[in-house]
């Protein structure tokens, strides 16, 4: 006899019924069902001790009526020794002992409940990071002013005299705070602008020293680095350009970055 078939046994060998068991010590009907059907299901030990309560008497009583051997419960070493020491308790140790393992059996429940949520959570994150992934990439674009006459090194020209029209760019923080765009030419400005770039514009009547904006020296348009007395190119074949030796300078804006047409 293996299992839940010798509780079974027991009960039937004193004569009463399961439901009357079920219903005095609060195991469910369906549990002794599955018993009946499945007699060599394994039978929890805190249940055990709930027949035996009913019985007035001990868990080993039990087993020791239909099943002496260790193997009755399909018990593990660590099991049968749990087991032998429960043995030597008295009722009152046996009791607490009972309540105990059922209240860590009912948080080992609820853990393996929580790490199933985390598990089934992390699989659709997972799922949907591929779903992303694979999905086609929406580019946000931006709307912006286009002044289609370059800024140079040499002979830049003067952007009122250009006809603007609107353009798409990629969304961006540069995009969105930029009043207009203008293409570059030449290389006075390599590597970090290069001709025919478009260069994002923010508006301004000057600029940090240091930073690189779009300035009109007597009627051309330049983009160089301010130099406080000076306009400075990245590349050094270029000398700066005083701007003392200018009659009129301006500065139109500050230079945002680079702009990715759509």
């Amino acid at each position: 006899m293996k299992n839940s078939e010798f509780i079974l046994k027991y009960i039937e060998q004193h004569n009463t019924s399961c439901y009357k068991v079920a219903q005095a010590t609060g195991i469910s009907e369906s549990t002794f069902s599955k018993w009946k059907a499945n007699p060599t299901s394994k039978v929890d030990l805190s249940i055990v001790q709930k027949i035996a309560t009913f019985f007035d008497t001990t868990i080993d009583n039990i087993l020791e009526t239909n099943q002496p051997q260790g193997d009755a419960l399909n018990l593990s070493t660590d099991e049968l020794r749990l087991l032998s020491n429960y043995k030597a308790l008295n009722d009152l140790d046996k009791t607490r002992v009972s309540e105990r393992a059922e209240m860590l059996a009912e948080l080992a429940a609820e853990r393996a409940a929580q790490e199933a949520k985390t598990a089934a959570k992390k699989a659709k994150n997972d799922v949907d990071s591929a779903k992303l992934a694979n999905a086609p990439q929406k580019i946000e674009k931006h709307s912006i002013m286009y002044f289609d006459y370059p800024a140079s090194a040499g002979t830049g020209l003067f952007l009122d005299e250009t006809i603007a029209e609107e353009i798409s760019v990629c969304a961006t923080p540069q995009s969105y705070n930029a009043d207009f765009a203008i293409p570059i030419s030449g290389d006075s400005m390599e590597p970090e602008f290069s001709s025919g770039d478009i260069v994002l514009i923010e508006s301004s009547p000057n600029v940090p020293i240091g930073k690189v904006g779009i300035f009109v020296l007597d009627g051309d348009v330049f983009i160089k680095e301010y130099g406080g007395d000076c306009l400075i190119s990245y590349n050094e074949k270029y000398p700066p350009i005083m701007l003392k030796d200018y009659e009129a300078a301006i500065c139109l804006g500050r230079v945002l970055g680079k702009a990715e047409i759509i």
